[in-house]
This record gives C-alpha cells, structure tokens and sequence, in this order.
C-alpha cells in the first residue's frame, strides 16, 4: 500500500510511504534521501522501484521531498543545505516511530542525498544502517594512475580529436553565461581525516554502511579505491563496498536499475537480520 503523508515541524514535508503487508512487516523502515534537485520518486522512478522492491520483502519506506524540493514547501530551518536535510529526515524518523512505533531505520541516498544519509545517521542513533551511492569521494595515487591511462587511451582516438577541435569552431553558438557550466555542490567532510573521523564514530557505534560506486562519477574508478582513501579508519567487519563500473550515475539503463535494486534490497535484508 502506498499513501501520501504530510509531517515536520510546519507540516511542510510531503513524502510517500510504502507499506509492507502486515503479515511480512518487519521492524525496520527505510527511508530514502532526495537526489539533488530531484522530488521522492528519484532519477527515472528509482525510488519507486525499489521502495516496492522492499514492501515484497516485507519492508516498509519512506521517501519524501525535503523542504523546497517537489512538493516540499521552502519553509524551515536556515543554515547548510545538508544540515537541514538532516533535521528533515529525523523529522521523518519521528513522524514514523509516533505512528507506528518503529525505532530502526535503515537511509538510502544518491549523490547529495548520499551526503544527507550520512549526516543523519552521525546524528541520530536510530538509523541502524547507512547505503550510499556515489557518496564520499578522496584522490589516491592509484586512482590518478588510472585517470592517467584512461585519458592516454582517449588521445590516441581520432573521433576524441576531431569532437575537441568541432567544440573550438566559431560556428559552435556560445553557451550563454546563465547557463554557463559549473561545479557539482557536495557537502561531505572536506578532508579525509574530518571523513575519517565520522566514519569512525559510525563504526563503533556499529552502524552498518554499505558504500555503492559507479562509473558515472569522475572521482572514483576502481574497485578497492574505498579503502585505499580512507586507509585510517578501524573497520570492524561493518561495512561493505560494491563498484558498478559499467553504470551510470542515475543507473540510466533499465537493465542497470534492476540491477540496482535488486543489490540495494538484498542489502537492505542483510542490515535488518544483522544484531549489529
């Protein structure tokens, strides 16, 4: 069953639970952070698929819009972006255990949501796992040798030449400066050792965290870069990776959503029967 539900502070919060048979429904509910400027339903019905995904698996959710975003009204806290979707998403987690009793979540997030996911779990002990997609990224000299080699290969590809100096041509219109290319805005930790530091404290705190990498992003390319930029951290057998180097960011493909969801709900399973 799914239904419409408005909660927060202002009552300003639009989200959309999916609700697990009442037979199957197990004690643990996942909610799901916007991605970017995208509303609850995620890039190409991502978030659709697979809070339908987890209610076959007797697993209920939560997906909602935060303040300004799709339905959301702009109204609400002041401050970082991030800040303020993590108060949201505890908001979400309150509206939750007031209706139905749940003390467990479990927060999924893609790109910036990722960042949100994060940063709630550091605040709030009732999210018993974190699963992040394309979240933290950090430079390794592995991951620039691979870079290296990756644009040597495209310089020796005739159609890579011929599309750069097709760019250069004054019969190109200019892009006009509003809508001038720019930077994408992330809000995780700066440093590695600001990372370190939280990831740490989620760890001992025995959260579970699974860490999703794609190839669609440009700051990490290949599998075990994960450990490699975060060499400080004391893992304790809680946390897990997986790099889909042939998916892009928003799992385009229909193909690769499946895949997708298919991975994040068994997952999911595996963080609800853990006594972590």
């Amino acid at each position: 069953m799914e239904q419409a539900v408005i909660f927060g502070e202002f009552d300003h919060l639009l989200g959309v639970s999916s609700l697990a048979n009442e037979a199957d429904k197990v004690d643990t509910v996942v909610i799901m952070m916007t991605a970017g400027m995208l509303h609850n339903v995620g890039p190409y019905r991502m978030y659709v698929e697979l809070a339908r995904s987890l209610a076959k698996q007797g697993i209920s959710s939560l997906r909602f819009d935060i303040s300004g975003i799709g339905d959301s009204l702009g109204v609400g806290r002041a401050g970082k972006s991030i800040d303020r979707a993590a108060a949201e998403a505890i908001e979400a987690m309150d509206y939750i255990e007031a209706n139905s009793g749940v003390k467990k979540f479990i927060i999924f997030g893609l790109c910036s949501g990722a960042d949100d996911s994060m940063q709630t779990a550091i605040k709030d002990k009732r999210v018993k796992g974190v699963i992040l997609m394309d979240g933290l990224t950090y430079s390794t000299m592995k991951f620039k040798i691979h870079k290296a080699i990756r644009l040597a290969k495209k310089l020796i590809r005739p159609e890579k030449w011929l599309n750069k100096i097709n760019t250069w041509l004054p019969a190109n219109k200019p892009i006009p400066a509003s809508l001038a290319e720019g930077g994408d805005v992330r809000e995780y930790p700066e440093t590695v050792k600001q990372a370190t530091t939280e990831l740490q404290h989620l760890v001992d705190r025995g959260t579970q965290l699974h860490f999703i990498y794609t190839g669609g992003t440009d700051d990490y390319n290949y599998a075990n870069q994960f450990y490699d930029m975060l060499p400080d951290v004391k893992w304790k057998g809680t946390e897990s990776t997986q790099f889909f180097s042939h998916m892009d960011h928003v799992a385009t493909l229909c193909e690769d959503r499946q895949e997708l969801i298919e991975h994040v709900t068994e997952k999911v399973l595996g963080m609800v029967s853990s006594k972590s």
